[in-house]
């Protein structure tokens, strides 16, 4: 008998062709279009998050810029602060140096006032210490 030629093969290659058309129909090319908008949706996030970035990084800047300017002005009214503060202790101590000055001054002449009054009295003090003096010694009362 004649065998018919064995066409198994055939009914392979053919329904591997239907499942290949079926499946890139309903599953591949889905797949590869949810693959593609999942790929476009990390480089507009990757876009975004440097876009996110650099506006930080140019706000910091500009945070340590405003930062940098007030400790510069806060430097200088400090300083200035400062300069009006030694001014104004230098003026007190020159005032209070010419006080001192006027008050040693004023008690220099009183000591030369007093000093000049009881050399004065010195010869009198003197003379009547000695006569108490020679009185104790002696033990008797000095005429005289």
């Amino acid at each position: 008998m004649i065998e018919l030629p064995n066409v198994t093969s055939l009914y392979v290659l053919l329904a591997f062709g239907v499942s290949y058309a079926v499946l890139k129909k309903f599953l591949f090319v889905p797949l590869a279009g949810i693959l593609e908008a999942r790929e476009r949706e990390e480089a507009e996030a990757q876009r975004s998050y440097a876009e996110s970035l650099l506006t930080l990084e140019r706000a910091v800047a500009a945070g340590v810029d405003k930062l940098a300017a007030a400790r510069r002005e806060a430097l200088k009214t400090r300083e200035g602060l400062r300069a009006e503060g030694l001014a104004r202790l230098d003026e007190k101590l020159a005032g209070a140096r010419l006080q001192a000055s006027e008050e040693i001054d004023r008690s220099a002449k009183e000591i030369a006032a007093r000093a000049l009054e009881l050399s004065g009295q010195l010869p009198d003090r003197a003379a009547s210490l000695a006569r108490e003096l020679a009185e104790k010694i002696l033990g008797r009362r000095l005429v005289a």
